[in-house]
């Protein structure tokens, strides 16, 4: 039998180590506090309408429920479209445990999640916000654990035709507890 190539056993072991989607895995809570700033040139958006869209986002993207998205200072007053809108966010994402070991944070069991954020995937975002997404997948998304990252993101400055984004990539998400998953009384 001829041994394989030291980069072929690499990808063996590293197919090994990651788990099928839908197989529950060891994580905790990890929160992160970011102060997003949106900087574009072909969509202006108001706080609360940025505040919105990150919010469709941050849930997309598998961040645990609760999450909070707070406005920042806002130019042009409430409701007003601004140069510069800012948001404040506040999120818990899951994490691996090192094997053997326990990460720090409340403990959660966690799952891989395939996610696409597209024109209308999901429902709320359009053509006019790839240079958001763009932001997110540069600034937001790095804090999540995340796996198969894709994206075939094109903004053209100052023009909606021709802009397209496809961002694809698995997140690993917790997975409710039966106590959360049950219906209040």
């Amino acid at each position: 039998m001829k041994p394989c190539s030291p980069l072929l056993a690499t990808l063996l072991l590293v197919g090994m180590a990651l788990p099928a989607a839908g197989q529950e895995l060891s994580a905790a809570w990890q929160q992160h506090e970011v102060d997003f700033t949106y900087v574009g040139f072909t969509t202006r958006y108001s706080c609360e309408g940025l505040r919105d869209k990150m919010r469709v986002l941050l849930e997309a993207s598998g961040a645990r429920r609760g999450f909070k998205v707070t406005l920042g200072a806002c130019a042009d007053g409430p409701g007003g479209v601004t140069e510069f809108p800012r948001v404040r966010l506040v999120f818990h994402t899951a994490e691996l445990a090192a094997p053997g070991l326990h990460a720090a944070g409340e403990p959660v069991l966690a799952r891989w999640k395939a996610v696409t954020l597209s024109r209308h995937e999901p429902r709320q975002l359009e053509p006019g916000d790839c240079e958001l997404v763009e932001q997110f997948r540069d600034r937001i998304l790095p804090r999540f654990t995340t796996r198969r990252v894709d994206g075939d993101i094109n903004c053209i400055p100052h023009q909606l035709s021709g802009s397209s984004f496809a961002l694809k990539f698995e997140v690993l998400e917790g997975v409710p507890s039966a106590d959360a998953a049950r219906p209040a009384r």
